[in-house]
């Protein structure tokens, strides 16, 4: 079907289409990226157990660049709730953005230690969300 309605400003403020992907294909995309010398165990930690949740039948996952982009809808677009997850491995920090439409966005930078609570707690508030924090 093609879309014939016309586009306006604030469609284009949306930002574009988000492909999701498998879990599991977006953890052998960060396992390839630590294969190749880049220091991303902890993203790869993080990716390992939303696919082994619950949570990965309610949230899908993208790729950007070494980013971790999670929605509540498959092929969302980037400025619709989107969390985005950066991972720093210069001073080992996780960066935590929740973008969306309305422009009242959310962002937490944590330690590694405390990624799994953060992410934890973004899921929940905003994608009402449970995600279980695996065992240490």
């Amino acid at each position: 079907m093609t879309d014939i309605t016309p586009k306006t400003r604030l469609e284009a403020q949306r930002g574009k289409v988000i492909r999701t992907r498998a879990w599991d294909a977006i953890a052998e995309f960060y396992r390839d990226l630590i294969s190749k010398g880049w220091p991303f165990l902890p993203m790869l930690r993080v990716v390992e157990a939303i696919a082994i949740s619950s949570a990965a039948a309610q949230i899908h996952g993208a790729t950007s660049h070494s980013d971790l982009l999670l929605s509540d809808c498959a092929d969302f677009r980037s400025g619709d709730s989107t969390l985005s997850i950066v991972y720093q491995p210069t001073d080992r920090t996780f960066h935590f953005r929740h973008r969306c439409f309305s422009s009242h966005d959310d962002k937490k930078t944590c330690t590694e230690d405390e990624a799994f609570a953060t992410l934890r707690l973004f899921l929940r508030l905003k994608y009402g969300v449970l995600f279980e924090t695996p065992a240490a």
